[in-house]
């Protein structure tokens, strides 16, 4: 069965998990490119339980436990990332190729705000240079309360 992108945006996307797939050998189906669907639409810091409550309603109703193998089966295929942020729910997003981020996570209400800054990124490349790393990957979470939550308190 062949993937069929619903937006262009995710072509990619769709490409990478096709090649994936073909290297291991697996096939794909249409429990789980309706899962896909639903995850890359929702465009958010996701867990399988929302996901799957996301999911409930539809014809095509999968198990928790799908949901969990589809999304690990993405994380495997280097198409997601899985975060812990700080109510200790695993979330999963999109690793949208040559773009990165960072993370502002309020320890009250749990938002998450991404950012990007070159200047963070620079002294990172510097700090693993001075040490004698090559960078693969990397990730900043930086853990507060939002301003919102601020005025509440």
């Amino acid at each position: 069965m062949s993937t069929k992108p619903k937006s262009n945006s995710y072509a990619w996307f769709w490409e990478r998990l096709e090649q994936y797939l073909a290297k291991a050998q697996l096939k794909q189906s249409k429990q789980r490119n309706v899962i896909i669907e639903e995850f890359l639409k929702l465009e958010a810091h996701v867990s399988a339980e929302d996901l799957y409550s996301h999911l409930k309603s539809s014809d095509q109703n999968p198990g928790l436990a799908t949901v969990y193998r589809t999304l690990n089966l993405l994380k495997e295929a280097g198409l997601v990332d899985q975060k812990q942020f700080s109510d200790g729910k695993a979330v999963f997003e999109v690793l949208h190729p040559d773009s990165h981020h960072d993370h502002l996570i309020c320890l009250e209400c749990h938002q998450v705000i991404e950012f990007h800054n070159d200047q963070i990124e620079a002294l990172q490349e510097e700090i693993a240079q001075k040490y004698g790393f090559a960078l693969k990957h990397h990730s900043l979470d930086l853990f507060g309360t939002c301003p919102h939550c601020l005025k509440k308190a």
